[in-house]
């Protein structure tokens, strides 16, 4: 009876083998009927119009689709992501421990000041380099994560341009390039400015009481650059940049400036119609500057653990003294008034007089983002000189 178990076992078992190798043998069949069709399926539906290039990584196909030498880009862009997803982590666990070294600094002071038993001083040393370590730690394998994901993915480089929007100390936009983080220096850095505040025009026979307070006002908006002057103290700065301005001034009295080759000071009842009761009279200039300045100030400077250098400036005081020149754009003058009991508005546009070339003097003081500005035009607003008017202005600008 045993021997007769052992040979049906026998028996089953060799079927089972015989019945397995066949359906391999066929499973391998159909896989290389189906890679045929795939192969022929890629090349005319795709193949007509693009190059299409087979590869094998870690036993699977892939087909790469494009213009010649898709393949090898893809491939480089690939290894370029992970270079950058690596310095990220290397930026990360620099930052980490130069914050400890400050850290451990300061601990170090209040030890030796009596403030904390050595002790203590050690303990609390010991538990943040620990806090440290598994945040690097951490951060490590998040790393290895993404560039494991990219390498499945066969990801190609995003755009390396980033965007960093922050109110702390003032609003700042900073757009960056990420090669930038791990340079050793940044001597200069760019954003966006916001100016805006009073105006009026002064001359001869004009001053700042010849304006309505009201309906007088300035407002700018610009991108600047700032170089560092003296790479290692960085209290010596040169800003430059554009700026769109606008000037918007109302004289009192009813009073306005006229159009025509000659700019005269004029009420408004000799030139609009009997009976007309005026609500505004607003003339603005739009202008295209372009400022410069010599920035002197404050900053902290901070050494990294891999060496780079940085600089922070926020809290810091900064005086800066400058000028500009640029061109007017646009001159126009807003009306608004009531004529036999409708409200009519009309606007002139451009036939004014003015001076097309423009320039000055500005200067600011502040502290982080926020400074306070004064700017003044030495050249005359209108080219016959029949109205001696030159704008100053000043407010609060973000920069």
């Amino acid at each position: 009876m045993k021997s007769q178990l052992q040979s049906i076992s026998i028996l089953f078992f060799t079927l089972a083998s015989l019945f397995s190798a066949a359906q391999e043998e066929q499973t391998s069949k159909e896989k290389k009927e189906f890679e045929k069709r795939l192969d022929s399926v890629v090349k005319k539906r795709i193949g007509k119009k693009h190059i299409v290039e087979k590869d094998t990584v870690d036993g699977k196909e892939l087909y790469y689709v494009g213009k010649p030498g898709v393949r090898e880009s893809m491939n480089a862009n690939l290894e370029y992501e992970i270079i950058l997803l690596n310095d990220k982590h290397e930026l990360y666990a620099s930052e980490q421990k130069t914050d400890l070294k400050d850290w451990v600094k300061t601990i170090n002071g209040k030890v030796e000041s009596g403030e904390y038993p050595m002790e203590k001083g050690q303990l609390l040393k010991e538990e943040r380099a620990q806090q440290v370590a598994t945040k690097i730690a951490a951060h490590r394998a998040k790393t290895d994560a993404e560039i494991a994901f990219a390498k499945v993915r066969g990801t190609t480089v995003s755009n390396t341009t980033s965007v960093e929007i922050s109110t702390k100390n003032g609003v700042k936009l900073d757009i960056k390039q990420n090669d930038r983080r791990t340079q050793k220096y940044i001597n200069t850095y760019s954003g966006f400015t916001l100016g805006f505040g009073y105006n009026f025009m002064n001359g001869e026979d004009l001053g700042i009481n010849d304006f309505s307070y009201p309906n007088n006002n300035y407002f700018s908006i610009g991108y600047q650059w700032k170089t560092t002057l003296d790479k290692d103290k960085n209290n010596f700065r040169l800003t430059y940049g554009f700026e769109y301005q606008t000037h918007g001034t109302e004289l009192n009295g009813n009073r306005f400036i006229t159009q025509g080759d000659q700019s005269l000071i004029t009420t408004l009842s000799a030139l609009l119609p009997d009976g007309a009761s005026v609500s505004k009279a607003k003339f603005r200039q739009d202008q295209l500057v372009f400022p410069v300045h010599l920035e002197f100030g404050g900053s902290k400077r901070k050494d990294y653990e891999d060496g780079r250098v940085r600089f922070r400036e926020d809290g810091y005081w900064r005086v800066g003294i400058g000028g500009f020149a640029g061109f007017n754009t646009s001159s126009r003058l807003k009306l608004k008034y009531e004529l036999d009991g409708r409200d009519i508005k009309e606007a002139r546009i451009n036939n004014f007089d003015n001076e097309v070339f423009l320039y000055g003097l500005d200067a600011y003081v502040g502290r982080g983002s926020f400074t306070v500005f004064g700017r003044m035009n030495l050249n005359n607003v209108f080219k016959s000189n029949s109205v001696d008017a030159q704008y100053v202005s000043f407010g609060i600008r973000i920069q």
